[in-house]
């Protein structure tokens, strides 16, 4: 029963949540039937050997094949340029990435045709279709790269093609539920990336303040343009990073102590890069700290005994060690629960 389990588990989760149930119930009454049916059960009385029901149950679980290639099947699909194994997640993860850059870019357009901050009504929207074309493809090259990655070099990639590969004693145990990822949570990170990632690139000009009464002359930005686009290449490539762990854990679905170690590792160079922008004096903008003390009526921007952009730039840095050394020491804990 334990393998028939492992072997449904295996199956539903590579299926749509709304399938799983009814799903479920089928293909454990398709099983159920086929060992009655079975020429080795008909012969066996029901207290023979443990091993022979066991046999049984994987001659049963060969004819019906891969899991993944069940799952196709069930799903309606055939041949696909990313393998069956990984195709439904595959075309989740490319809905919600073209949705979020598109989306954010057209969010863009919106404010910048309202405030009146990017000029000319025509120019912004023609920047906007080009930026929106851009970015559409190199989303889509991405995600395409990264799921072909995985499809090659996984070290869970099974060939498919074969049919004598597949032994069902070797489906992985069911995870316990504190081990399992629930989509949302990748699903969210991926969107909150994503919008950070367009904005970063397209239209960095809209973080800061603007007045309400005025936002089209009233604006200050939060960051220095010239520093902050030197450190662009690198933001972008560190949000890349992070995109594609969080690709991962929606593909493994679980959490392995390699998964843990990788999402530790994707967290380094994001904290160096934390810690050399914070670090840089001319990153922030004086202005937008002046315009903050003026509405606080306090008229000197220094009143603490450091400058406030120094200031803030150190509580961002100790708020990111902190959240490594949290991620660290959760890592370690789930390493020494493995071991034992």
């Amino acid at each position: 029963m334990d393998l028939i389990d492992r072997y449904i588990y295996a199956v539903t989760r590579r299926l749509p949540t709304e399938q799983r149930s009814d799903i479920e119930k089928e293909l454990r009454g398709l099983i159920e039937d086929m060992l009655a049916a079975s020429a080795d059960l008909a012969t066996k009385s029901a207290s023979g050997p443990a091993s022979d029901q066991t046999n049984a149950t994987i001659r049963v679980l060969k004819d019906l094949g891969h899991p993944a290639l069940l799952a196709a099947r069930y799903r309606g699909s055939s041949q696909h340029l990313i393998g069956p194994e990984i195709y439904f997640l595959y075309t989740m993860v490319m809905k919600i990435v073209l949705l979020a850059t598109g989306g954010g870019l057209l969010i863009a357009m919106i404010v910048s045709l309202i405030t009146g901050a990017g000029g000319n009504p025509f120019t912004i929207i023609l920047e906007t279709l080009g930026s929106l074309i851009s970015g559409l493809a190199a989303a889509f090259g991405w995600v395409t790269l990264v799921f072909a990655a995985i499809e090659r070099f996984s070290p869970e990639k099974i060939k498919l093609d074969r049919d004598d590969i597949f032994d069902p004693l070797d489906l992985p145990e069911i995870p316990a539920k504190k081990d399992r990822i629930h989509p949302s949570d990748p699903i969210a990170s991926m969107i909150f990336m994503l919008i950070a990632m367009v904005v970063a690139s397209f239209v960095p000009r809209f973080v800061g303040i603007f007045w309400l009464d005025d936002p089209a002359s009233n604006f200050i930005p939060l960051f220095n343009s010239a520093v902050f686009m030197m450190y662009l290449p690198f933001i972008l490539a560190t949000m890349a990073i992070t995109l594609t762990r969080e690709i991962g854990k929606l593909v493994s679905g679980r959490w392995t102590l390699g998964l843990a170690l990788l999402s530790l590792g994707v967290e380094i160079p994001s904290l160096i890069l934390t810690i050399v922008m914070m670090s840089n004096k001319d990153l922030f903008n004086d202005a937008i700290f002046t315009q903050i003390f003026a509405w606080l009526h306090q008229s000197d921007p220094f009143y603490f005994d450091l400058p406030m952009k120094i200031l803030v730039g150190r509580i961002v840095i100790g708020l990111g060690v902190f959240g490594f050394v949290v991620e660290a020491v959760k890592t370690f804990v789930f390493w020494i629960k493995r071991a034992d």
